[in-house]
């Protein structure tokens, strides 16, 4: 079904596949950096752009087309654990779930009922998060994402509003989503290197967005991060839950 998404966003904006892989390969990359640095994702290596489309054929087989194996997030084991609590009680730093909001889109494949080259359903939760939180997506100072696949976590930057529908990969040639830059995406490794726990995966991105926002993090550490954004997304864009968390106190 993601194939099918990255098939009609080359369609829909006349890019080829010898386009779209290197700005693939470049996600792949920049998740296996991150993950290096966090002692509990599933991979340690870290590899380059470069490394990933120089593999051979048989070292980097295509899964289904345009996607091939290192375009796959992995199947993973792992658990994840959140303490919820009034808000009234707590004393001291801590950090707050300051909006939420779940959007439910068709349950089908890219092209029927729903859009094949943009996530609407992830796009409208993030506004409305971002909105019921009072804030931009400029407020926010890193997110965790769903990249299920590469492409997944591409065609949400459009949804986020990081980089218009259409030219996503500006947020990587830009420097945006790096752990330098502006909004960092995906410091954990994200689904794609850290690992996907499926079930474990939600809250997972959650406890490491707390960590950032306690200074406690797992590897790369945004400082003085104060808000940060947990883009989940379930089937093919069918189930979309945006959250935004916020450092409190001191």
């Amino acid at each position: 079904m993601f194939a099918d998404l990255a098939k009609g966003w080359m369609k829909k904006y006349n890019y080829t596949e010898e386009q779209l892989r290197p700005w693939l390969a470049q996600i792949s990359a920049k998740a296996y950096t991150n993950a290096a640095e966090n002692p509990l994702a599933q991979l340690q290596k870290p590899k380059s752009a470069e490394d990933i489309l120089s593999l051979p054929d048989e070292k980097n087989p295509m899964i289904y087309q345009p996607l091939r194996l290192h375009d796959c997030s992995l199947v993973s084991d792992g658990s994840a654990a959140l303490v919820l609590e009034d808000a009234s009680l707590s004393s001291g730093k801590s950090v707050a779930i300051k909006s939420f909001y779940s959007a439910a889109d068709y349950l089908d494949s890219f092209g029927k009922n729903k859009s094949d080259h943009f996530l609407e359903g992830a796009a409208f939760a993030v506004d409305k998060a971002l909105k019921g939180a009072g804030l931009k997506i400029e407020d926010i100072s890193l997110a965790e994402v769903h990249d299920c696949f590469t492409i997944t976590e591409l065609l949400l930057y459009s949804a986020m509003g990081i980089a218009p529908a259409g030219r996503e990969f500006e947020a990587l040639e830009s420097g945006k989503v790096y752990a330098d830059g502006v909004l960092p995406v995906n410091l954990s490794g994200g689904l794609k290197a850290k690992g996907h726990p499926i079930g474990a995966t939600g809250v997972g991105m959650h406890a490491y967005i707390y960590k950032q926002l306690m200074q406690e993090a797992w590897g790369h550490q945004i400082k003085d991060a104060q808000t940060g954004l947990v883009v989940n997304i379930g089937g093919s864009g069918t189930s979309n839950a945006v959250s935004v968390l916020e450092v409190r106190g001191r």
